[in-house]
């Protein structure tokens, strides 16, 4: 990488150390002002750990043990954490990947973007003006209203425009990203690109891109770092890097990508199909499916209502309150052996719908049949023999597993209780461990010793473990590189051909609906807006905002 002027970001030779093992190995990098640098790689491969350091949040136990870093050409590897305190969020600021994490879950959201503005002298009244017109940036709904609300009452999508909003909103001379548009939706993707894209021209920040999302680096970024346990493999213009790549690493992660995969086939309609493990017809899978007269799941007009404090006149006086539909009448089935995606703007409602089924949030009107009998009719010893029949991923990997709890015992305690053999449970744990593609050491681990994708296979794992009758995924691939989403996509179709398990999964990823879903729903403000095959919604989409949605789809492929 060669810039064209003198580098706001200088690495050097840096090596990073987590108690004697190198997590970073000797990197060199250069970053110049108004350059977008994207930098990808597997779970592990230090991508995470660079960013940190360049920040100055590397955790205890990490050490750099030798190299440099340098700021405007200022040596900044060995300063005080005041100096670095003052360089935080007015000369460089920082997306994190788990925005829940990087939110305070005391403080309103207002209160956050207020906070933020504590340099600025400046009124409350312009802070608070400014802070809406930040929410307005990143396009989020209802803005104002937004600012008296907390992070749990966001979706994961409107908790990482936060994020963004109060990244941004300094203006800083660099913004490291780190995984910035996991929880987003394609369309928001795109605009969050195009704001990004916006902030650069600006005011001319530097900007550096970790991520797992190939289609992110090609759309926005100018070059492209590769990194592979610590070392970097690879390094170019993405053009140039994408579409003709040199080193074998990056041919294979190229090869994982799910849009690329597609793009091919869809250029060359003798390939095999993407996932080569699924053996079966699709065409007589469908015929099958047909058959199946009794869905396993069945959901008959659901409407789910929360209500909303709209604001304090005084101390004293009562909030006012509003009813939100978070989902409004809705219905769908789901059959032995199909794979049924729910996809839609974050704040669609599909999360809400999901948890409805599994009864982690109360519905208002409507039914849903699990085999047949009533879930919301349910007492409480059967509702949790329900729950223990179904597979939940959450959306957030980190904050659903104990962080008191080793990976062993995480995956332990949702074995079934026909396997009570202590050397039998270990034996199962390292099964399902190897399948999410994670080796036996990892299971003495606690849930803060792991990546965000690392996480998220745990989560996998977990579900898996549990061996359902119904496994439901919200987002199941976000956070995790190419490779390991083809190989969680693999596992989960593979087990669906064995013993017909039927999926239910919410996904921001049209690349991940197209690989692994036999029917698809699409939901906008709460309501579903088109239904049918995967297939024919991708070719004739009947709907304005599903024909939106899909044009907004981003791939690895570069013009």
């Amino acid at each position: 990488m060669k810039p064209t002027m003198s580098p706001v970001i200088e690495v050097r030779g840096l090596t990073i150390e987590f108690n004697g093992l190198p997590a970073v190995k000797s990197v060199d990098l250069n970053i110049s002002k108004g350059h977008i640098v994207g930098i990808v790689g597997e779970s592990g491969s230090g991508k995470s750990t660079l960013a940190s350091a360049l920040i100055g949040l590397l955790p205890d136990s990490a050490r750099i043990t030798s190299g440099q870093i340098f700021f405007d050409n200022q040596e900044n590897t060995l300063v005080s954490s005041e100096t670095l305190s003052e360089l935080r969020g007015h000369f460089i600021s920082m997306v994190s990947q788990d925005s829940l994490s990087a939110l305070n879950p005391v403080l309103t959201i207002g209160q956050h973007l207020i906070d933020i503005q504590f340099r600025e002298n400046i009124s409350l009244a312009k802070k608070r003006q400014r802070s809406i017109a930040a929410l307005e940036s990143v396009h989020m709904p209802d803005p104002e209203a937004r600012l008296s609300m907390y992070p749990h009452e966001l979706s994961g999508g409107q908790k990482q425009r936060v994020s963004i909003a109060m990244a941004v909103m300094v203006k800083p001379k660099i913004l490291i990203a780190d995984e910035p548009t996991t929880a987003l939706d394609a369309t928001l993707e795109v605009e969050i690109i195009a704001l990004l894209k916006e902030l650069q021209s600006k005011i001319g920040c530097a900007m550096v891109f970790v991520t797992h999302h190939l289609g992110v680096v090609a759309s926005l970024c100018d070059d492209v770092v590769v990194m592979h346990q610590g070392s970097i493999q690879e390094v170019g213009n993405v053009r140039d890097v994408f579409l003709r790549p040199k080193n074998n690493y990056t041919k294979n992660l190229l090869k994982c990508d799910p849009a690329r995969i597609e793009e091919k086939c869809r250029q060359l309609p003798t390939m095999d199909a993407p996932n080569e493990k699924r053996v079966e017809d699709e065409t007589a899978k469908a015929k099958r499916l047909s058959r199946d007269r009794a869905p396993i799941l069945q959901i008959m007009n659901l409407t789910v209502k929360f209500p909303k404090p709209f604001g304090l006149a005084t101390l004293f006086q009562k909030a006012i309150s509003r009813n939100i539909t978070a989902v409004n009448n809705v219905s769908l089935h789901l059959f032995a052996g199909e794979t049924l995606a729910i996809v839609g703007e974050s704040g669609s409602g599909k999360t809400t719908l999901i948890r409805s089924i599994i009864r982690l949030v109360s519905c208002q009107t409507g039914t849903i049949s699990f085999f047949g009998k009533s879930i919301l009719d349910q007492s409480r010893d059967d509702l949790e023999s329900t729950r223990n029949e179904i597979g939940y991923i959450f959306q957030d990997p980190t904050g659903s597993l104990s962080p008191r709890m080793t990976v062993e015992k995480i995956i332990k305690e949702a074995l079934p209780n026909v396997v009570v053999n202590a050397n039998d449970q270990v034996q199962e744990v390292q099964n399902l461990l190897s399948l999410v593609g994670l080796p036996a050491k990892f299971s003495s681990r606690y849930p803060h010793e792991l990546s965000g994708g690392q996480a998220r296979r745990v989560c996998v794992a977990r579900a898996l473990a549990q061996n359902p009758k119904l496994l439901i995924a919200d987002e199941p691939t976000a956070g995790l590189d190419v490779s390991i989403q083809g190989e969680i996509l693999n596992l989960l179709a593979e087990i669906q051909d064995k013993i017909r398990l039927p999926i239910l999964i919410v996904t921001h990823n049209l690349n991940v609906v197209r690989h692994i879903s036999d029917r698809m729903v699409i939901m906008l403000m709460g309501e579903v807006v088109e239904e049918g095959t995967t297939e024919d919604i991708f070719s004739k989409p009947a709907h304005e905002y599903t024909r939106r949605l899909l044009n907004s789809n981003i791939h690895a492929l570069p013009d």
